[in-house]
């Protein structure tokens, strides 16, 4: 049986011939891109313009990913925050400002009006507790539980080894729990 990992390399070699592969790499990709990117700016109408950049950069350069070198899910990730750093001039940006009003990653159109205001408030307090941690630790907590990256995909990414970013996840968790008590 063939891994995730692989069968999205594949589909990917496969992208540059075939459209039916491409829209499957795009649909695939494309919500987990945009969570991302959302989560980076904070603007849905930035992050419009940065999937679009991020996909059409994807679309030129697909002939140059290489499987050897590494997962497509990582490879495709650089690339977006590469738009993020080109837009922003920096090698590291994470916005710092206040949350878009109808950006709701859980989607509770079943909660009463009172239980969406408590977990408004709840998501503040982790989104403020977040942005309190060492840049590394936002990373790694974002592509974990935003893009669902197993820890070998972040370690590609970051540069780090799998059990390094196991042990910086576990290390990353206890600290916002910290801040989470105070």
């Amino acid at each position: 049986m063939i891994s995730s990992t692989e069968y999205w390399s594949q589909k990917a070699r496969q992208a540059i011939t075939d459209e039916e592969a491409f829209t499957e790499l795009y649909e695939y990709y494309f919500p987990r891109v945009y969570q991302y990117l959302l989560g980076k700016t904070k603007d849905s109408s930035l992050a419009d313009e940065f999937v679009s950049k991020t996909f059409l950069n994807m679309y030129q350069h697909l002939r140059d990913y290489d499987p050897d070198r590494g997962a497509f899910s990582t490879w495709l990730f650089r690339i977006a925050q590469n738009v993020v750093n080109k837009y922003y001039g920096s090698k590291a940006y994470t916005a710092h400002t206040a949350w878009d009003e109808d950006f709701d990653p859980a989607d509770p159109q079943q909660a009463t009006p009172e239980q969406q205001y408590v977990d408004k408030e709840q998501d503040e307090e982790l989104k403020a507790a977040i942005m309190q941690l060492p840049e590394r630790d936002q990373k790694i907590l974002e592509m974990t539980y935003w893009l669902n990256m197993k820890s070998n995909e972040i370690g590609e990414a970051l540069g780090m080894a799998p059990s390094s970013v196991r042990v910086a996840l576990k290390q990353a968790r206890e600290r916002l729990k910290v801040l989470l008590e105070k």
